[in-house]
């Protein structure tokens, strides 16, 4: 894959399937989420060197794009783009990792779907009663039904309920 930088759109380039391909990153993360890991990543790294240890790594790697991989799984994408076996890494490979699943190997549509899953228990939509479901089975959070109408309706232009793709596009998923 190829960055058109004036587009900011991936390019088949059939040549290269090398190491060095998997390591370009096609799509930026959200601002907010990599302001999340930026966080994350000064909280191993407490000393500010600009760097942590593997396994801080395969921390952050969990509670970002591979949620609900196994320690093997993780390993396994590190080394397939961290060519070396190293046990230093920087926030920028951090960066690099993360948006590789996310983009590349579909963690960004697994974590949407198992967001919508969380809400979505009969006709495939989101309404006001599954949010508020969610809201008091998962957070301690008081929101207004208005508020939640206002989301819902926001999300799905006008109606009563939400649809993935609603849901997606309002969370900047899509």
């Amino acid at each position: 894959m190829k960055l058109d930088k004036k587009k900011q759109q991936p390019q088949q380039n059939p040549k290269n399937n090398t190491k060095s391909s998997k390591q370009q990153v096609v799509q930026k993360l959200p601002d907010d989420m990599e302001s999340e890991i930026r966080d994350c990543f000064n909280f191993y790294d407490p000393q500010r060197s600009g760097h942590i240890n593997r396994q801080s790594l395969r921390s952050i790697l969990g509670n970002f794009a591979f949620i609900n991989k196994t320690v093997k799984d993780i390993e396994e994408e590190i080394h397939d783009v961290v060519d070396e076996q190293r046990d230093s890494f920087s926030l920028k490979d951090v960066m690099h990792l993360i948006q590789r699943r996310w983009f590349e190997n579909k963690g960004r549509d697994e974590e949407m779907d198992e967001i919508f899953d969380l809400f979505v228990k009969k006709d495939r939509k989101i309404g006001l009663a599954e949010i508020k479901n969610v809201f008091g089975q998962y957070l301690d959070i008081q929101i207004s039904e208005s508020d939640i109408l206002e989301f819902i309706s926001d999300a799905s232009k006008g109606k009563d309920a939400m649809t993935k793709d609603d849901l997606a596009s309002k969370m900047n998923y899509i």
